[in-house]
């Protein structure tokens, strides 16, 4: 479980990024699988895991500087 910090530091670095990466990261923090993520927003399974391990890194950068 995260704490209310973590949650903070989580939300203040997912609105930093673009509309796509977010519904990455909410599809993904609800469990979705890669080939939901894919059909729902309309790009591969492999594409979608991609992006994910981008955005992963991403956010890893934006709270850990």
């Amino acid at each position: 479980m995260l704490t209310a910090l973590q949650l903070t530091l989580l939300y203040g670095a997912v609105k930093q990024l673009n509309d796509i990466e977010k519904a990455l990261v909410f599809l993904y923090l609800e469990d979705k699988n890669y080939k939901e993520i894919s059909e729902t927003l309309g790009i591969s399974e492999v594409n979608a895991r991609v992006k994910m391990n981008r955005v992963k890194t991403k956010l890893t950068n934006i709270i850990n500087p």
